[in-house]
């Protein structure tokens, strides 16, 4: 291959590819999904001002709800009322690019051009200062992270997307995507232009936003979210980002699911067990062979949660879980339901039997590197949490008969416990 053609690859490969990669899907420098422990979320709305951003911010202001808008600058000077209105009720402006032109399509100077001018004509319209750019469709390239810092701005992506900019929208589908993915930290990425007008959107906000507050969750701006943020280390961003990817794809590869909505901190796998024969105390017997449901926790979510609010909601889950394992036909002829972990009070405190880790010595230590590999990313105190308390991080079976989670979790359990509810208070 000539040389001229290696270097256009090479060029390619660093321009584009490699940026994308690391900024758009790892969110390496780049706000994404905070960690945020309280029970507020963001929503973000791309492309205007347009024809529907009217109604949006009738919708947000009728249920007190606050909002960042990522506006173009085109758009922002062709309707300078409304990038005003949403200033003046407590939104925030943040920058869409000075046109709404793809990062893949600009030169590194045509990159810096793009951010510099759409912050001070967003700037002049709003009188507000712009910390935020969102880049069209999420493209990325090398001078993308040089041009936001010449510009004093961070770059934004989001964490869920719902789908809205989609034609034809159901307002009623619409708004159920945006309340089955609510979660502390959450990043939603809506439009108030564009296609039909986006008037969907606005629709759906009325729907979704009296959800959201029966279920405990503050719609906040960008830099309100990210002022709850418990912030991490540069390196441990890179390690979780990558790990995110990797049991993303292990889920999917594996057919791995969640127990309940988005907010659930357990997944479910049917899986052939292949440890050595456990014996539980209700004298069932554990064998190599035996089909088994096996639970995963979703170590990034406990991490951001903390250890009180994330036992809290895994019990919820626990209750999804019986649910499940009564209704779906995959799960009905389990008996036995497993993980492994190196935390061991919440399990015994939802009826989990510990048990020493019955397997063999190589699956033992990869099961033991997995699991003080993810101490070590996702614990608050990583590495210095290993160091000193590795004698209490052997990793160890949790069991659970299918009866045992009927009786604590089914619905006879949480009527029983209501029923009681009066005596004990009385």
């Amino acid at each position: 291959m000539p040389v001229w053609l290696w270097l256009v690859l090479a060029l390619i490969v660093l321009y584009w590819v490699l940026p994308e990669f690391a900024l758009h899907y790892l969110h390496i420098g780049v706000v994404a999904r905070p960690r945020v422990v309280e029970d507020c979320l963001c929503l973000t709305f791309d492309d205007g001002p347009g024809e529907a951003s009217a109604e949006v911010l009738d919708a947000l202001r009728d249920h007190g709800a606050k909002a960042t808008f990522f506006v173009v600058g085109g758009q922002a000077a062709a309707r300078p009322e409304l990038v005003r209105r949403a200033a003046a009720e407590g939104h925030e402006i943040a920058s869409h690019g000075a046109r709404h032109r793809s990062a893949w399509l600009l030169t590194p100077w045509g990159t810096f051009a793009q951010l510099i001018r759409g912050r001070r004509s967003i700037e002049a319209v709003s009188g507000a200062a712009v910390r935020f750019m969102r880049p069209p469709w999420g493209h990325m390239n090398a001078a993308m992270p040089l041009a936001a810092a010449g510009a004093s701005q961070r770059l934004a992506l989001w964490s869920y997307d719902p789908g809205d900019w989609r034609a034809a929208q159901d307002p009623q589908e619409l708004a159920r995507r945006i309340v089955d993915h609510a979660a502390p930290g959450q990043i939603y990425l809506l439009h108030d232009a564009g296609g039909d007008g986006r008037r969907h959107t606005a629709r759906a906000l009325e729907i979704a936003l009296p959800k959201l507050q029966e279920l405990g969750y503050a719609a906040v701006t960008l830099s309100e979210l990210l002022a709850k943020e418990e912030p991490i280390g540069f390196g441990r961003q890179v390690l979780q980002a990558i790990w995110g990817v990797w049991e993303l794809g292990f889920e999917r590869l594996n057919r791995i699911q969640r127990i309940g909505d988005v907010r659930s901190l357990l997944r479910i796998g049917r899986v052939t067990y292949r440890g050595l024969p456990v014996t539980l105390k209700s004298g069932r017997e554990v064998k190599p062979g035996d089909r088994v449901g096996e639970l995963h926790f979703r170590n990034p979510q406990m991490a951001a949660l903390g250890a009180l609010r994330a036992m809290a909601r895994v019990e919820r889950t626990m209750r999804d879980l019986a649910l499940l394992i009564e209704a779906d036909p995959r799960y009905r002829d389990l008996e036995v339901f497993f993980g492994i972990s190196v935390v061991f009070r919440g399990p015994r405190r939802w009826g989990f039997e510990i048990q020493d880790m019955q397997f063999t010595r190589w699956r033992r230590f990869v099961a033991g590197s997995y699991l003080r590999w993810v101490m070590s990313v996702y614990h608050p105190q990583g590495l210095e949490r290993l160091q000193h308390r590795r004698e209490m991080l052997e990793p160890k079976g949790i069991f659970i008969t299918r009866e045992e989670i009927l009786k604590r979790f089914g619905p006879g359990a949480a009527k029983a416990a209501r029923v009681s509810r009066p005596d004990e208070e009385g």
